[in-house]
């Protein structure tokens, strides 16, 4: 009995904290990950995000530039359009994730998401095209260093070095080197405040 009263009290809190979230401001009027903040630093944060479902494209390629990169947005951005079953149009969220994954013969995997809307995080519209894909995002942990201006390929591998940097000063700090996200809040026609964000994911010890 008393460990049921345990358990819907847990249940209780997690509610509460759900209902009671606060989006924070660099998502605007759009939907965004919820996350909690588990650690803040003048360097860095650890935040707890919670499962959420998104859609997704990659490429691998050796150089990866603009065109690239709009080779990716595109492909989703027609999904959000209507290019879907049943043909529906998916509200835009944030941030635009993607994720970069080196690999040893010297080309990188890119993969980009869009988060799904809260609205349909079930009865996912299904992609008509076969190079996009719905992945369920487990919870995950993740080291965040935030930037602002507008940020290209060269700006996020400087803000990773400085993020790895941070955190390789406290032994604890441990996170999967194989791999790193790139996060941009904004549209390209946003031209101040401007929020970026480059992540690890935390492994636990």
């Amino acid at each position: 009995m008393l460990s049921f009263i345990l358990s819907f009290g847990s249940l209780l809190i997690i509610v509460q904290a759900t209902s009671d979230y606060v989006k924070p401001w660099f998502c605007h009027r759009l939907d965004c990950p919820k996350f909690t903040v588990l650690q803040n630093t003048t360097d860095y944060q650890l935040r707890h995000y919670i499962p959420s479902k998104w859609v997704a494209t990659n490429m691998t390629v050796a150089t990866y530039g603009r065109s690239s990169n709009g080779q990716l947005f595109q492909k989703l951005f027609q999904y959000i359009s209507g290019n879907n079953v049943p043909g529906e149009k998916v509200e835009m969220t944030a941030p635009v994730v993607t994720t970069v994954i080196p690999e040893s013969d010297g080309q990188t995997m890119y993969i980009m998401h869009f988060m799904i809307p809260y609205a349909k995080q079930t009865n996912t519209p299904v992609p008509n095209d076969s190079d996009v894909y719905l992945v369920d995002v487990p919870a995950m942990d993740v080291y965040v260093k935030s930037f602002g201006g507008f940020a290209g390929e060269s700006t996020y591998v400087t803000k990773l070095q400085e993020l790895k940097t941070s955190l390789d000063t406290n032994a604890s700090n441990v996170y999967d080197s194989s791999q790193f996200f790139t996060l941009g809040y904004d549209s390209p026609f946003a031209f101040i405040n401007r929020h970026n964000e480059v992540w690890l994911q935390a492994v636990k010890a």
